[in-house]
């Protein structure tokens, strides 16, 4: 791995302009990473398994221990498989399945159940459509796992980090996380930027400037550098306001488990409050309970930790409990994505969170966050190490807003589903934005704070006691009905889902570094509106699509071999190359297409490793003349050609692509082209294409920047 040994200047009285600073600082960093967030150190690690030097840093000196997101959808299960085994660590780790598989509905914790709904099913437990499983493990628990698995690669983590004595260059080691140092100022032109980052805690602050070829904000949803460089945020904003309590109480774990079906998300309505409790660790005893906050009637330091103990206890419907309040925090729900996700220059550049804000319906936040740091770290990668022009950055937003976009439109449709289940019950969240914003207008505002206050509770608590347990009796007509209609809700999945299968696998790139098809096959295709509701994936070898899972045998250069192993279609893709992968079948059209691919990548420099796909059994069933033609044809490109055995029949039949076909994929394992037909002449010519809309500006004979 290249050391890492960048310009680092102590700011002087008068700051000098960025030209002049650049045209004398040695070679810059490449790339400034600012969030130490899952978003942030997932880059970090990709871009040093591609072996591109980086810096890492967060104005926090430590961890957070307060939960955030937690649910981890396959195809971020996928990426982190990626990383030197982070998925089999996360498996280990979470809590059992059946311990969070459901969603559960109720008055109180400890009382009687209204509705639950069951969110996995059989295949999702299986292999069948990816290999890994989807997963259920806080944030708060994942960031150290992360932080460990940089290190693991070489990474050295500084919370008290001393440029007094070493202020021209870090140590030459690889990619550094710097604690308590944030970024406060950020200027750009076309070859570079100047960031300056100062010590974000302490009575003299050290302050440094950094030369960078890039930066990345993964500073989070308020990211202090999106409003550094005038980006705004498109799309609804303070959809609702919540208070965040995180408590421990081993004694409700112990009591939820015990019932028949214990769950990740209890949904609890009382007459004396409403909230969302989630389940992080039932053994353990973790949770967050959410509550709906309505400033500026209600202020969070109203909410001290006496104050949350006792709607805890409410919320559980048992006042002997006990529990033990950790953090109180304020959240803001929005539906927004960045206008840009790029400065001007397309040298500093948004991701995760800081480009895009989702209600947590559906868990999309970090899951979309972190498939940013995954879409975004070849292309670094490629353009440091001139792979490719800097015009293959710009397709980092062209593929990922309109997947933003589509999240956060499905994300909402989520969260109006969420909402079906109180209104059914009586309680109408509209209602209850209206009241707030009546209280809000200008009468309003007109009575004593404390009057507003009440008026606001007082109101709140009538609906309220549409809950209670003498209104949903068995002998009220009306509740039965309620009741009724709720249960029918959650039984045709109508309500609050937790997986969508059709767009955390089947989301594709229309546009960016592919070759769209003229020709689209609708039957393969699902275009529609989003609903809020789970659809299934399906498997797409569709220019712009996530290659299928397929179980394979991996024989290296020759076939057969002693290799009996079965891994995924997912592996053939190298998460420390930056190459291309052409799939091919195992038959004389497998061969042209890898001489072809071999000449045109000769041709532009471009890394390409051929797989020659074989059926299932192979070696046992066709003729010695037959293996031994087509191993013969590639033996000349024996470096460069993977041989594959299928573990089971139906590969080329899942894809939707003839076996005389061929299947280009690119580093981050989405399908850049394919051909549907047997080669012919102009076969390399389309491929010299495919890989030049990948890898762009290699297209020209006169381009400098060569692969390595």
């Amino acid at each position: 791995m290249r050391s890492l040994c960048f310009f680092l200047r102590r700011t002087a009285t008068q700051r000098r302009a960025f030209s002049d600073f650049a045209a004398h600082s040695p070679p810059p960093l490449p790339v400034l990473i600012v969030g130490a967030g899952p978003v942030g150190l997932t880059l970090s690690i990709l871009l040093s398994q591609y072996g591109v030097p980086s810096l890492l840093v967060d104005k926090r000196k430590r961890l957070p221990e307060h939960p955030q997101a937690h649910f981890l959808n396959n195809r971020t299960m996928e990426i982190f498989r990626k990383m030197e085994g982070l998925t089999a660590e996360i498996e280990t780790k979470q809590p059992p399945v059946d311990q969070w598989r459901r969603f559960v509905y109720c008055t109180t914790l400890a009382g009687p159940v209204l509705g639950t709904v069951d969110h996995l099913r059989p295949e999702d437990l299986t292999s069948k459509r990816s290999p890994t499983a989807v997963a259920h493990f806080s944030q708060h628990h994942l960031l150290p796992l992360l932080y460990a698995k940089a290190q693991r690669l070489g990474q050295t983590v500084h919370k008290n980090y001393d440029f007094s004595s070493q202020w021209a260059s870090i140590t030459p080691e690889p990619a550094p996380i710097l604690m308590g140092y944030e970024c406060v100022s950020i200027m750009s032109n076309s070859k570079g930027v100047n960031a300056r980052i100062s010590a974000s805690q302490g009575v003299t602050r050290q302050v440094v400037d950094l030369a960078c070829q890039y930066v990345v904000a993964a500073d989070g949803a308020g990211s202090p550098i999106r409003k550094m460089i005038g980006i705004t945020m498109e799309g609804e904003a303070e959809m609702q306001k919540l208070i965040s309590v995180h408590f421990f109480s081993k004694e409700l774990g112990q009591l939820l488990l015990s019932t028949p079906e214990p769950g990740m998300l209890y949904f609890v309505f009382n007459p004396k409050v409403i909230a969302v409790v989630v389940a992080h660790n039932l053994e353990a005893g973790e949770f967050v309970a959410q509550i709906p906050f309505y400033p500026p009637q209600q202020r969070l330091e109203d909410f001290t930790s006496e104050v949350c103990h006792d709607i805890i206890l409410e919320v559980v419907g048992k006042r002997d409990l006990a529990v033990e309040v950790k953090t109180v925090k304020q959240w803001v729900m929005h539906a927004q994505v960045a206008d840009r996700f790029t400065d001007k220059h397309k040298r500093v550049i948004l991701a995760g969170d800081a480009v895009h804000r989702f209600p947590p319906a559906g868990g999309f936040g970090l899951n979309t966050g972190v498939q940013d740091a995954h879409n975004l770290a070849w292309k670094l990668g490629a353009v440091i190490k001139g792979y490719a022009s800097e015009a293959l950055l710009a397709t980092y937003e062209v593929e990922r807003k309109p997947i933003a976009k589509a999240n956060t439109a499905l994300s909402v449709a989520n969260f109006k589903a969420a909402l079906a289940v109180p209104a059914a019950l009586g309680l109408h969240p509209s209602a209850a934005r209206v009241v707030h914003e009546a209280i809000n207008s200008r009468v309003g505002m007109l009575l004593p704070k404390k009057l507003q206050s009440a008026v606001l509770e007082g109101i709140f608590a009538v609906g309220r006691a549409q809950v209670s347990s003498a209104f949903l009796s068995d002998f009220n007509p009306i509740a039965a009905v309620r009741v009724s209609e709720m249960q029918r809700i959650l039984k045709e999945g109508h309500s609050l889902q937790l997986q969508f299968p059709a767009e955390d696998l089947g989301f594709r790139y229309r546009e960016g570094a592919l070759i769209p098809e003229v020709k689209q096959s609708p039957s393969r295709e699902r275009v529609a509106a989003p609903m809020g509701r789970r659809l299934e994936y399906l498997p797409s070898t569709q220019p712009g699509a996530r290659l299928p899972h397929f179980p394979i045998i991996i024989h290296q250069h020759t076939f057969p071999s002693s290799s009996n192993a079965t891994c995924s279609t997912l592996d053939l893709v190298s998460e420390s190359e930056i190459d291309l992968v052409l799939i091919v079948g195992c038959n004389n059209s497998g061969c042209t297409w890898t001489e072809a691919a071999v000449t045109s990548a000769k041709s532009l420099s471009v890394k390409v490793r051929v797989v020659i796909m074989w059926p299932p059994g192979l070696e046992t069933k066709m003729g010695e003349s037959e293996e031994l033609s087509v191993q013969r044809r590639v033996s000349a490109f024996k470096d460069r050609v993977v041989h594959a055995e299928q573990a089971d029949q139906g590969w080329w039949e899942l894809c939707g692509v003839p076996d005389v076909g061929a299947i280009l994929v690119r580093p981050d394992e989405h399908v850049a082209w394919r051909s549907l037909n047997l080669p012919d002449r102009s076969s390399a010519e389309h491929l010299h294409r495919a890989f030049a809309e990948v890898f762009p500006a290699l297209a020209s004979p006169t381009s400098t920047q060569q692969c390595a």
